[in-house]
């Protein structure tokens, strides 16, 4: 077995593949680039898939493994006449995981099986319940559990229009759903929308869970250091997250952080 990781934005690729130094990586352009690995590696371009699949095969690849956001092609950057994008084409009227499950379906039929990122990651998940839950009053955890309740029953019936993972609420009130433009800037978008109107003595929580059928293979939702600074400058009481299904790039890194900022984190 000799396993490719599909590369794209942020530091998460990177910290796997550190993990992982046998592990070829594939560089998606504009993404991700080869001088940010020590692995073997190559950089491919998203508009054309069977470059894909030569460069995987010339490597003996036999597994992949997906890492880092990867932004959709604009149709203004699609170049309609190039017969090898018919892939690419079927994703645009689809949402996020029914395109993953088509891109999935085009690997395996090429003759590459999909791994999960957990099976090269040793420690990437919270356990159940706040993480170190002495910082917290009462009348707080009680708050971040009701919204927990609240933005995670919101995100399963929204599972079926194949929408974000993630949403930002306090008390009922519903301030961004993640769209096209990602998480870290639907949490901007939030925090200013909660600088304006505020209903609370708690900030916003963000909730970031898996969806409803969601292509644990393809597409999990991550976390990083990055996302919980930008919580916590703007704002934000803390982040709900699932114990089984959001990972956290740099898990010893984040709990130092969270640790010296008494900033909070709930697994459910």
């Amino acid at each position: 077995m000799k396993i490719a990781i599909i590369a794209g934005h942020g530091s998460f690729p990177i910290q796997i593949a550190k993990e992982n130094p046998d592990t070829f990586v594939l560089c998606v352009k504009d993404h991700s680039t080869p001088s940010d690995f020590k692995n073997n590696s190559d950089i491919i371009s998203l508009n054309d898939p069977l470059s894909w699949i030569s460069v995987l095969k010339k490597n003996k690849i036999t597994h992949l493994v997906m890492a880092g956001k990867i932004n959709r092609i604009s149709n203004e950057k699609f170049l309609v006449n190039e017969v090898t994008h018919d892939l690419i084409k079927k994703t645009f009227s689809l949402g996020d995981n029914s395109a993953l499950n088509l891109i999935e379906n085009f690997f395996n039929v090429n003759g590459f099986e999909i791994m999960p990122v957990t099976s090269l990651l040793k420690d990437c998940f919270f356990t159940k319940g706040f993480y170190k839950e002495e910082f917290f009053s009462i009348n707080f955890k009680n708050f971040v559990i009701e919204n927990a309740k609240f933005g995670s029953n919101f995100l399963k019936k929204m599972s079926e229009f194949d929408v974000g993972q993630s949403v930002v609420v306090s008390n009922s009130i519903v301030y961004a759903i993640e769209a096209l433009e990602g998480t870290h800037e639907m949490i901007i978008r939030a925090g200013e929308l909660y600088n304006n109107f505020k209903n609370n003595d708690f900030g916003p929580v963000l909730i970031k869970i898996p969806k409803l059928h969601q292509n644990f293979n393809m597409d999990l939702p991550v976390i990083g250091l990055e996302t919980i600074k930008k919580c916590n400058e703007l704002g934000f009481s803390s982040i709900v997250l699932s114990s089984k299904g959001t990972l956290i790039a740099d898990i010893n890194i984040v709990k130092n952080y969270l640790q010296k900022n008494k900033f909070c984190i709930y697994a459910i």
